[in-house]
């Protein structure tokens, strides 16, 4: 009977440590197949745009992302509409120009892969040294055909960031510089997925400065756009 039980026993803790044995194997093997996914993580901590509206239509915009790479990356996407839908269903198109990326400023170029999707320009800018680091990225380009007019004002309507970042951003902000001496000033600064028309973002405008600043970050897809208008006799609006 004695050593029936000791048997049993023995077998029991056999059973225990092999179970254990099992569980643990489970365990780390779980901890090895998630490890490269909780270890790679790309940051958006700030986005702010300098946009600069000139009197012959044109506007330079000058893009600061201040970056954070969690893991090995080799640089980040950035895609901006050109194509928008025009009254009467007819579309006008941005023209992108003098497109160039560094580290910083002052810093290094940034390499630059530019291609088409759809309505948008998405650029690739790679980033040497993107693992376990903070970049500061400055994206610099001039825009053709940037402003909007209409019989009573002429308008920049500017979609600052895009919908189409796939992590959250965290701090966004704009200042728009619109043309000297303008009068009539109003604006308007929206957040929230395409065609959102919620407004959680403070404004300010002060003589022909407008700023515009998120109230929360920014979530998947969402962006931040930015519409200021002025009375007309200020710009030149090119020829068809």
């Amino acid at each position: 009977m004695h050593h029936k039980s000791g048997v049993i026993l023995s077998e029991a803790k056999n059973l225990s440590s092999s179970l254990t044995l099992r569980v643990l194997l489970f365990l780390l093997g779980a901890c090895l197949c998630a490890s490269p996914a909780l270890a790679r993580e790309l940051r958006i901590e700030r986005f702010h745009s300098e946009i600069i509206a000139l009197p012959d239509s044109t506007i330079d915009v000058t893009e600061t992302i201040d970056v954070r790479f969690i893991g090995s990356w080799n640089g980040i996407f950035r895609t901006i509409p050109v194509e928008y839908p025009g009254p009467g269903g007819f579309n006008y198109s941005l023209f992108l120009t003098g497109v160039t990326a560094t580290e910083g400023t002052g810093g290094p170029s940034l390499r630059i892969e530019k291609s088409r999707q759809g309505p948008n320009l998405e650029f690739k800018i790679y980033v040497p040294g993107a693992e376990d680091s903070r970049h500061t990225i400055l994206l610099r380009y001039r825009v053709k055909n940037a402003l909007r007019y209409f019989d009573d004002h002429d308008e920049l309507y500017w979609n600052v960031t895009g919908s189409d970042w796939t992590v959250p951003l965290g701090s966004v902000t704009a200042h728009a510089v619109l043309p000297v001496g303008v009068t009539g000033v109003r604006a308007a600064a929206y957040t929230g997925a395409y065609g959102s028309r919620a407004q959680d973002a403070q404004l300010d405008i002060l003589g022909s400065n407008v700023t515009a600043r998120t109230l929360r970050p920014l979530a998947y897809r969402e962006g931040l756009t930015l519409v200021a208008g002025w009375d007309k006799g200020f710009v030149s609006a090119p020829r068809p």
